[in-house]
């Protein structure tokens, strides 16, 4: 269920909030675990939910097992615990696509085989298959009890959009949760900061681009083209940093771990150093998952380029199976290779420009992300760079009639991209003055929702 459904906000999480306070700490992982399938299955079906409990159990059965045997045995049980894994998110995931994309060059039939994804598979497997890593390399303890397992794999705050957990991070607290007055104050503002960045920012900034697919791509003036990226990149942002704000909230509440996933991205000075401060939890386990083991940066410059391919060759894979995310890997790992190689030393001294550029090639790898047909992206950067094509906009004065609608919300988005709204956060978090914008903020996003404006976080798709 959607952390911005009023059912949700108003019936499941007060009621989940209240019984597990009330129970007695050796219970609270069997209720948060058990409790979670139950929210789950509310959002996602009894399908979902059951998928989702026999993976747990697997994969607590093989953390157990590996930790009872020698080396060569925990690594043979790895590599098939990881086949499973891998190959049930491979099933979910993406066998459908191929299977349609089959069908065209085949003419075969495959309708007798319905494939759902279930909600949120891409972020739990990668967890679990975390915690498998871990175990086979002595980095953490396998877990003995299936219920404490089954809370760092199911709890509801982080289950379907992640951040991606690691065992080793929120094992002592998992096992010492004492959820108090001041977690549920603090988990509430967060939650209500992240429902406004949702609901007030991302769903409103969204009908820009609903506008730009309604006109059409070939008929867009250029600088509306631009206005159209830079508003989506803000509400992917404003979307995605909102329900990690709401997941880090309720993660508090229930006096949970939850790890931060956004370091004000848009402040990098390159992309590689974005990619270190956006979605902070799926870059590090790429990094410690597959480009570390790969050899990282310790082999020489081209052995570094060719394991950053395959890590972002993996990324944009990992995304979907569509074309437009293996080309915005593609397009992320050339321009992270080439300041590797030089372009790091050209911006050595400088300020401002490694800023400017940073923004100048995020926009644009937004569009890729974003548009999934091969013939509208080339269509919509035709009218990015229309000296490359001949297509003529039907209306040059569209940015001014859409930039007067929607500029006031380009700039609270600006300004919150930046550090002092945190600061001021968390300066005054303490003061009983600072409940009353917080309320004020957090009923303002409800009258939104009860009034059909809200729409399903961006990332439900991954």
């Amino acid at each position: 269920m959607s952390f911005s459904d009023l059912r949700f906000i108003f019936y499941i999480v007060p009621a989940f909030v209240l019984v597990h306070a009330v129970l007695p700490g050796k219970t609270r992982n069997a209720f948060l675990f058990l409790g979670s399938l139950g929210v789950y299955a509310f959002g996602a079906g009894l399908e979902s939910a059951a998928i989702l409990a026999a993976m747990t159990g697997m994969n607590y059965l093989f953390g157990r097992w590996m930790s009872q045997e020698e080396p060569i045995v925990r690594r043979a049980f790895l590599a098939l615990a990881l086949l499973l894994n891998f190959g049930a998110l491979f099933f979910f995931k993406y066998l459908a696509a191929m299977l349609d994309a089959l069908k065209d060059v085949i003419g075969a039939d495959f309708s007798f085989l319905h494939i759902a994804m279930p909600l949120g598979v891409s972020f739990y497997i990668f967890q679990m298959a975390a915690y498998l890593i871990d175990v086979c390399r002595g980095d953490t303890e396998a877990e003995a009890n299936f219920f404490d397992f089954g809370a760092f794999v199911a709890a509801f705050p982080q289950l379907t959009m992640g951040p991606i957990l690691r065992y080793g991070d929120v094992h002592d607290a998992l096992k010492e949760r004492k959820p108090g007055r001041e977690d549920v104050e603090q988990g509430f503002q967060l939650f209500a900061i992240g429902l406004a960045f949702k609901v007030l920012l991302a769903d409103q900034l969204a009908y820009l681009w609903v506008v730009l697919e309604r006109i059409g791509f070939d008929y867009i003036s250029t600088p509306l083209a631009w206005l159209g990226a830079v508003g989506y990149s803000l509400q992917l942002y404003f979307d995605f940093q909102g329900y990690s704000l709401m997941a880090t909230g309720l993660g508090r509440m229930l006096a949970l771990p939850v790890a931060r996933n956004f370091d004000e991205p848009y402040l990098s000075r390159s992309v590689s150093e974005f990619y270190r401060r956006w979605h902070m939890t799926l870059g590090t386990w790429f990094r410690d998952y597959i480009y570390i083991p790969l050899g990282g940066s310790r082999n020489g410059m081209g052995h570094t380029i060719l394991s950053l391919a395959l890590v972002w060759l993996l990324t944009g894979f990992w995304h979907g199976p569509t074309l437009n995310y293996i080309i915005w890997g593609g397009v992320l790992f050339v321009f992270i290779a080439l300041e590797k190689l030089f372009l790091r030393r050209v911006f050595g001294g400088l300020h401002v420009l490694p800023h400017l550029y940073l923004l100048f090639v995020i926009v644009q790898t937004w569009v890729i992300f974003r548009v999934d047909d091969l013939s509208d992206l080339l269509a919509y950067f035709r009218r990015l760079y229309p000296f490359f094509g001949d297509a003529e906009a039907i209306n040059h004065g569209d940015f001014l009639k859409y930039f007067t609608s929607y500029w006031w919300l380009f700039a609270i988005g600006i300004f919150l991209c930046f550090p002092w709204p945190r600061r001021w956060y968390e300066r005054f978090r303490g003061n009983a003055l600072f409940w009353v914008p917080l309320f004020a903020v957090f009923w303002v996003s409800i009258y939104f929702l009860s009034t059909g404006s809200g729409s399903a976080f961006l990332y439900f798709r991954f």
